[in-house]
């Protein structure tokens, strides 16, 4: 295990030579290949043995209820407990919990409940694990470098989506859905194995647990005060709201769009999905190397407004080139609004209270998900993929010229001038 001396770096890519970072590096991009083989499976065997965008919503749906429902709890938890602990029982548990799922569809078939309640099950503990995860990486990360630590991340995390996602398409049509969870499973198991590796140190509070008794509700507070007391960040989670109700009637039915638009191709789906991640990753990638940290705010803003076009092309055409090339563009709009939120909060948050703020931001940004999951069924049902395509590129055009008016919002940013 290493010791925690981590060294300083500077240049593009420095993160590497940080030691427990490559370890988080290592775990973040087998479990995301593993993850993304998966999605695609259980997607695809629901919409193939159902045809119902509900059914599909209904997938999506316990993808985000735990983050919800868990999200405060688990940024408490994460602040009081061995961060890396938490990331390793969680890796445990969604290993335990997909490879029963494989083993059931193998073994037994197709069955609905039980795919939702297997997955509900594994986007708790990922509920768990994400607080953690983000809330960990500043203990041997320097301010300087959390762009670039993040940008590799996600650029890692979404390269893997895209080789997993086609994978997965791919897997489908060759060996079943049920060998595609399998593989998820190993990934898990093998994510849990870098994180072990990391110095249990690492993953300690900044502050000692007291003895005294303490309120998981008066611990949450805390969180709250802080976001009350910085009106910009309070700003991006209330902006989130909407946007995220608006993408949810169009990308989390990619599948869907595949099917109808294209044919019963599971391996047109899987490369929609798969340019998507790319994009992601180069957006990840380009934080860094624009110092997006003297300009968050005005780049989330543009952003939101880059998303908008680019589901609108989506909507309008009907070429797989032009949908492959929509895909990579909303995936690079999505790679720099992460990795330049996230590297601010992880910046000006004091460390003791981060996982409380990252999982407030968490679940202010994801509540509105479950609504725009079932209204986007819907309107996809009864009207057409092109219409709530359109209705979410109109909308998500109109936030983005919100954020731009809002002076505060455009403030945002860190380095040389505080948020």
């Amino acid at each position: 295990m290493e010791t925690p001396t981590p060294p300083p770096a500077r240049r593009m890519g420095h993160s590497l030579a940080i030691a427990p970072f490559r370890n988080v590096f290592a775990a973040a991009s087998v479990s995301a290949l593993g993850a993304a083989i998966s999605a695609v499976s259980v997607s695809w065997v629901v919409y193939h043995y159902t045809h119902s965008a509900i059914d599909i919503a209904y997938v999506g749906l316990v993808g985000v209820i735990p983050g919800i429902v868990l999200g405060l709890f688990a940024g408490v938890v994460a602040d009081r407990y061995n961060r890396r602990s938490i990331m390793v029982a969680s890796d445990l548990a969604r290993m335990a919990g997909i490879g029963l799922l494989a083993a059931f569809l193998f073994l037994v078939g197709f069955s609905l409940p039980l795919i939702l309640g297997v997955m509900l099950v594994v986007y708790s503990f990922s509920a768990m694990f994400t607080p953690a995860s983000q809330a960990i990486l500043p203990s041997f990360v320097p301010m300087d470098s959390l762009e670039d630590a993040n940008g590799l991340l996600q650029a890692s995390t979404a390269v893997m989506n895209s080789v997993g996602a086609a994978a997965g398409g791919i897997a489908v049509v060759l060996v079943g859905a049920a060998w595609g969870l399998g593989i998820n499973a190993l990934t898990y198991a093998l994510s849990a194995s870098f994180l072990i590796r990391v110095a249990a140190d690492w993953g300690r509070p900044r502050v000692e647990p007291s003895t005294a008794p303490r309120s998981g509700l008066r611990d949450a507070a805390e969180g709250f005060r802080y976001m009350r007391a910085h009106r910009p960040l309070l700003e991006t989670v209330l902006l989130s709201l909407p946007i995220n109700f608006l993408a949810c009637l169009a990308l989390p039915f990619l599948v869907v769009y595949a099917s109808t638009r294209f044919g019963g191709n599971p391996e047109v789906y899987g490369y929609l999905v798969a340019t998507s991640a790319a994009g992601t990753a180069l957006g990840a990638l380009s934080v860094g190397r624009i110092r997006a940290r003297r300009f968050v705010g005005v780049l989330i803003a543009v952003c939101i407004l880059g998303l908008a076009g680019f589901v609108a092309v989506l909507a309008l055409t009907h070429g797989l080139a032009i949908a492959l090339a929509a895909s990579v563009g909303i995936g690079v709009m999505v790679g720099l609004i992460n990795t330049a939120f996230v590297s601010l909060v992880q910046a000006i948050v004091p460390r003791e209270i981060l996982a409380r703020v990252l999982s407030i931001d968490s679940v202010g940004s994801t509540i509105s998900i479950p609504a725009g999951l079932l209204v986007g069924g819907v309107l996809i049902g009864r009207y057409g993929i092109e219409f709530g395509f359109l209705v979410a590129a109109v909308g998500l055009a109109a936030n983005g010229a919100a954020a731009i008016a809002l002076k505060e919002f455009r403030s945002l940013r860190y380095g040389s001038a505080e948020a």
